[in-house]
């Protein structure tokens, strides 16, 4: 490859892989807040939630990043969305356990949604976007049981 050219990320599958086991993997904690609290402990429960909200913000910086491939029509919309996700999910933070989660679970869903123009516009691969379908679907359910337990 060379400097400067753009290519599509991620093309070889070992990356591909490594990503999946990456997101695999964090999706974990939202699993174990979810059997924390089914076996009556609240003990990480705030830590899933703020785990949440740094997740959302990471989410949110891979579509500020894609601004740089969109069409000009799009790049500032999707500024701008990428900093009021980033900025729910710290609310969501700071909000009581019931109501934080169930707007992390909001947040998820809007970046996914998101993810669908890039997908539609050519901007993220097919892969990509079926990772994050099925992730977002793991990680908004569990954000909803969560916040309708805690």
């Amino acid at each position: 490859m060379q400097t400067g050219s753009v290519n599509p990320p991620f093309h070889d599958y070992q990356s591909r892989l490594v990503a999946v086991g990456l997101t695999a993997a964090g999706g974990l904690p939202f699993a174990g807040g979810l059997l924390d609290v089914l076996i009556g402990n609240s003990a990480w429960l705030m830590t899933v939630q703020i785990y949440g909200a740094v997740i959302a913000s990471f989410v949110s910086g891979i579509h500020w990043g894609a601004a740089l491939f969109a069409t000009p029509r799009m790049a500032p919309s999707l500024l701008v969305a990428s900093n009021v996700t980033a900025l729910l999910a710290w609310i969501g933070a700071l909000a009581a356990p019931g109501l934080g989660f169930i707007i992390l679970s909001a947040v998820f869903i809007t970046l996914l949604l998101i993810d669908r123009l890039l997908y539609r516009d050519g901007i993220l691969p097919s892969w990509f976007f079926r990772l994050r379908v099925a992730i977002t679907a793991a990680v908004a359910t569990a954000c909803i049981l969560l916040g309708v337990t805690a």
